[in-house]
């Protein structure tokens, strides 16, 4: 006889709560995972295959309970944003504009700014102020204000509550330019800003967790051209620590329990160098580490996400012109497999259980050529 299990996996990349159902097998108490492969949806293609995309993120916007697709286009060059609506069984039939102008945009993140029940969006460009776009409560996205540095060239946005006032803030990753963070006014305003870490770092990417169990947030950046990746420490975020070889070319990052201990250990994906694990501890330090993929790899993204819902947390990297990898987390390693195309520069990858069979889906963001959506099936379906 079996049952269900009814688990939550929180993908602090995204700011996303997935409900995940894991199949327990009471006769051997065993977790009874299918083998699953990642097949291309027949009709899921985002875009265009000249777009620029830098990223993808996942919401239900409109509030009828399925996953909804942003689409942020451009990088450098000024390129129009998308919303992909979800009309069922992940299937994309609707798409509207997300604003009116052109941007160069990185990354469209979705957080409840205004504390209103729904989900707002929040821009991320280079070289251009950043933009805030409020939710009407139907799903439709207005601009609100712009916040942030013209000069400033963002790569990344976490959007957390960095001060406790249950309101969510934004930290702002900045390449070659300050960093900062923007406090919530209570109204899903952000006038009022503070900069943190160094002015010289090339951070490319930014998440929050609480790394020392104090209460408070702290914020673990990515940094590029053979700098440190620094996490600071919450609430001040003056005080910091380094983790990595201090020379890695890391492009991205996510945070997750990948070894089951309690704590949460930080996924790096890098250039030039194989990927790396490193694991936290008690204290707040991450002194072991574990790589996995390939060192001639050029990953620019990752997320996780519990792939094959055996119980642990697996790794989704996105390559550029090279096949993109998935890595199934056995407890004691991570077990490669590929898909997609060689040819596709992936500079996002997101995961979200789009068409309601509750596996986690894969978007790949792919900048000059079509985005795609696969579908995670069992290895026996792939042929249907």
């Amino acid at each position: 006889m079996n049952f269900q299990a009814d688990t939550k996996l929180t993908s602090l990349k995204h700011g996303l709560v997935f409900r995940l159902f894991i199949s327990l097998c009471l006769g051997s108490n065993l977790l009874c995972a299918q083998t699953r492969i990642f097949k291309p949806h027949p009709y899921g293609k985002l875009g265009n295959d000249k777009s620029l995309t830098a990223s993808t993120s996942l919401a239900d916007l409109d509030g009828d309970g399925d996953l909804d697709v942003l689409v942020g286009n451009g990088r450098h060059w000024a390129e129009q944003n998308y919303i992909f609506y979800n009309t069922g069984h992940g299937f994309f039939r609707k798409a509207v504009r997300l604003g009116d102008e052109l941007n160069t945009t990185y990354v469209v993140p979705t957080a409840d700014l205004d504390n209103d029940g729904d989900l707002d969006v929040v821009v991320g460009n280079d070289r251009i102020k950043n933009i805030v776009f409020k939710n009407d409560g139907t799903g439709k996205l207005h601009f609100d204000h712009t916040f942030g540095h013209s000069a400033s060239s963002t790569r990344g946005l976490c959007l957390a509550d960095l001060n406790n006032d249950n309101f969510v803030d934004i930290a702002v990753a900045n390449r070659r330019t300050q960093n900062f963070i923007y406090l919530n006014n209570g109204k899903g305003e952000f006038s009022s800003s503070q900069p943190f870490g160094l002015a010289e770092e090339a951070t490319i990417s930014i998440v929050s967790a609480d790394i020392n169990w104090d209460g408070h947030q702290d914020l673990i950046l990515a940094n590029r051209n053979a700098q440190t990746n620094n996490i600071y420490f919450g609430p001040q975020f003056v005080d910091y620590i380094t983790y990595g070889t201090g020379k890695d070319e890391t492009r991205d990052l996510a945070i997750g329990d990948m070894n089951g201990d309690g704590h949460l250990d930080i996924v790096t994906a890098n250039i030039e160098e194989r990927n790396v694990v490193y694991y936290g501890n008690a204290k707040g330090t991450f002194v072991k580490s574990q790589t996995f993929g390939n060192e001639t790899d050029a990953t620019y993204s990752i997320d996780l996400s519990d792939l094959d819902l055996d119980g642990d947390i697996d790794i989704v990297v996105g390559n550029a012109g090279q096949k993109n990898h998935y890595f199934l987390n056995n407890g004691t390693y991570f077990k490669q497999y590929e898909f997609g195309p060689v040819e596709n520069v992936t500079y996002g990858v997101t995961i979200g259980d789009l068409d309601g069979d509750s596996y986690p889906d894969i978007i790949t963001a792919n900048s000059g050529s079509q985005n795609i959506i696969y579908l995670n099936q069992p290895v026996e379906n792939w042929d249907k």
